[in-house]
C-alpha cells in the first residue's frame, strides 16, 4: 500500500511512539507527564435557545447513568497559533449548540429523582490546557496511564447541585505544538452516531463549511409505545426490569481493570472473515472479529466447561427502522444490545464458524422494527421500574461486550488545521468493551479500543493465536507489514 506524503508525515510525526515504550510496557513502568488546565470557561449557544424540555424516549431510559469519551490527536498547526486554535474552537463550539440545543442543556433532577434534560442555553464547559510532553512520547496504546487525569474533561454538577451538563471539551497543547481535543458525552443524551454527527458539524462550522444533512433531528414520536403496550416476549431474552440503575463507578479500579488500543490490519481482518467463512457461510468482518476475540478470552483462560459466556454486540436501529419513519439523522439512543450465549466448553473446541453463526444469530434478533418496537413497548408496561440490558447482570458468567465505530468517519473531523493523525472512543468505567474504529491509514484496517479486566487481557495477549499490536512507532511508521505475522486460523 501506498500512502500519501500527507498521512506518512502526520502519522511519523504525531503517533511516532519510541520502541522504548513496548519495554516499559512490559515492565509494568509507564511514562508519566503533567498537564495543566489554565483556564475553564462555559460556552454557550450563539443565539438565544428558548428553553425546552427535550423528552428521554423509552430507548434513552434503558441507559445507565454514564459517559464516554473520543478524543483526536493533531499536528502542530502550521498556519495558525494555537490562541487562534481556541478562538475558533470556542466561536464554532458556539455556533454548533444552536443547533444542538441538548449539548448545551442540562440534566435536572427532581425531588422524586425524576430526570428532565432542560435545553436551557447554559452551555458547555470548555478547557485550555497544556501538557510538558512532545505528543509522540505519550502512550496511546494505553489509555487509562496516558489519558485519565490529564487529556479527558469532567462532568461536573452545577453549583446548585441539582442540574448537570452533558457536554464538555478539553484541548491541550503539547511541547512540540500538537493538540490533543477532547470530548465528554453523557449516553443518556447520546450514544456514538449522536456524538459523531454533532463533532461533524463542530467540525464543518469551524472550517466555515455548510452543515447540510447534519443538522439533527430530536423528534420522538418514532418511539411512541403501542396503544394498549404490547411487545413479544423475546424481548426479555435481551432485557430485563431493575429496580434501579447501577451508579457508576467515578475510581478505576486499578489493577482490575486496564486498557489498550491496537492496530489490526486489513488483511488479518480478512484472514478472520474466509476463516468464519467456511462451509459457504457468510458473516461480516465484525462478526468474524468478534467470534474471534470471543474464543481467545474462553480459551486463554481457566474457565470451566459447563459455564455460559457471553457476547453482547451493539446493534444501531438507524439503519433498521425505515417503517417507524427513523430520520437517519436522529440524535440519542438508538441502540440495542442483544448478546451470544453458549458454554465454555462450546466456544473452546467449536471452529470460529460456529461462534461466528451464535453471534450472528443474536445481532440478526435485534435488527429489526419489531424488536425496537417490542423494547420501547417493554419498558412503558415496567414504568415505574427501569429495563436494563440482561448482558449487565451476568455477574458470575465472563461477558463482553463489542460495539463498532467502524461507520463513523472520525479522520474527517478537521477543524481546519488538518485531519487527526489518531483518534479513539475511551470508557473507563465499563470492564468487557470493545470498541473497534477505522484506522488513520484508510485501508480497511481497524484500531481497537479495549477496556478489559487484567485477565481478560492477559488471556488474549498471552494466546498463540493472539494478532493485534499496540499502536507503536512500527505501525505509524508505515513498517507494519513489514513485521507482523498474519493469521493463520484455529
Amino acid at each position: 500500500m501506498i500512502y500519501s506524503s500527507y498521512i506518512r508525515r502526520n502519522m511519523i510525526a504525531v503517533i511516532c511512539i519510541k520502541i522504548e515504550l513496548r519495554k516499559s510496557f512490559e515492565m509494568g513502568i509507564p511514562k508519566d507527564y503533567n498537564v495543566e488546565v489554565v483556564k475553564r470557561e462555559v460556552v454557550i449557544p450563539a443565539t438565544v435557545i428558548q428553553e425546552h424540555v427535550l423528552p428521554f424516549s423509552n430507548i434513552d431510559l434503558t441507559i445507565p447513568p454514564g459517559c464516554f469519551h473520543v478524543f483526536f490527536c493533531y499536528d502542530k498547526p502550521f498556519q495558525t497559533s494555537f490562541a487562534s486554535v481556541l478562538s475558533t474552537q470556542k466561536s464554532s463550539l458556539s455556533r454548533a449548540f444552536v443547533s444542538f440545543p441538548a449539548l448545551a442543556g442540562r440534566l435536572v433532577s427532581h425531588g422524586n429523582g425524576d430526570l428532565q434534560m432542560v435545553c436551557n442555553g447554559k452551555g458547555g464547559e470548555f478547557s485550555e490546557a497544556y501538557a510538558d510532553t512532545c505528543i509522540a512520547q505519550v502512550e496511546f496504546y494505553n489509555p487509562i496511564a496516558a489519558i485519565e487525569g490529564k487529556l479527558v474533561p469532567l462532568l461536573v454538577k452545577d453549583s446548585e447541585g441539582n442540574s448537570s451538563p452533558v457536554f464538555a471539551v478539553q484541548v491541550t497543547e503539547f511541547s512540540c505544538g500538537g493538540i490533543v481535543v477532547s470530548c465528554i458525552f453523557d449516553h443518556r443524551i447520546a450514544d456514538s452516531f449522536s456524538a459523531n454527527l454533532f463533532l461533524t458539524c463542530w467540525a464543518n462550522i469551524s472550517r466555515n463549511e455548510s452543515i447540510g444533512s447534519i443538522t439533527p433531528s430530536f423528534t420522538r414520536s418514532i418511539f411512541i409505545p403501542k396503544d394498549p403496550s404490547n411487545y413479544n416476549s423475546k424481548i426479555k431474552n435481551v432485557y430485563t426490569k431493575v429496580q434501579s440503575f447501577p451508579q457508576p463507578n467515578i475510581q478505576i479500579p486499578q489493577p482490575a481493570i486496564t486498557s489498550r488500543i491496537y492496530y489490526l490490519s486489513a488483511k488479518d481482518i480478512e484472514k478472520l472473515q474466509q476463516n468464519a467463512n467456511q462451509n459457504g457461510n457468510k458473516y461480516t468482518k465484525l462478526e468474524a472479529f468478534s467470534a474471534y476475540l470471543w474464543k481467545m478470552l474462553i480459551q486463554g483462560q481457566d474457565i470451566e466447561n459447563t459455564i455460559c459466556c457471553n457476547m453482547g454486540i451493539t446493534v444501531d436501529g438507524r439503519y433498521r427502522l425505515t417503517k417507524m419513519g427513523m430520520p437517519s439523522n436522529y440524535f440519542g439512543n438508538v441502540i440495542s444490545l442483544p448478546f451470544a450465549r453458549a458454554r465454555a466448553e462450546d466456544i473452546k473446541k467449536e471452529p470460529l464458524s460456529w461462534s461466528a453463526k451464535v453471534i450472528h444469530d443474536a445481532i440478526y434478533s435485534a435488527a429489526n422494527e419489531e424488536h425496537f418496537q417490542s423494547l420501547v413497548d417493554f419498558v412503558e408496561i415496567s414504568k415505574p421500574s427501569l429495563v436494563l440490558p440482561k448482558i449487565c447482570g451476568f455477574i458470575d458468567e465472563p461477558s463482553i461486550v463489542v460495539s463498532s465505530g467502524l461507520r463513523f468517519p472520525l479522520y474527517k473531523v478537521d477543524y481546519g488545521w488538518g485531519k487527526p493523525c489518531l483518534a479513539s472512543y475511551y470508557l473507563p468505567f465499563v470492564p468487557g468493551y470493545v470498541m473497534p474504529t477505522p484506522s488513520p491509514y484508510g485501508d480497511g484496517s481497524w484500531l481497537i479500543y479495549m477496556n478489559l479486566l487484567v485477565d481478560q487481557l492477559n488471556a488474549i495477549e498471552s494466546h498463540p493465536d493472539f494478532i493485534l499490536h499496540l499502536i507503536s512507532q512500527n505501525i505509524y511508521g508505515g513498517q507494519k507489514s513489514l513485521q507482523f505475522q498474519p493469521f493463520k486460523g484455529f
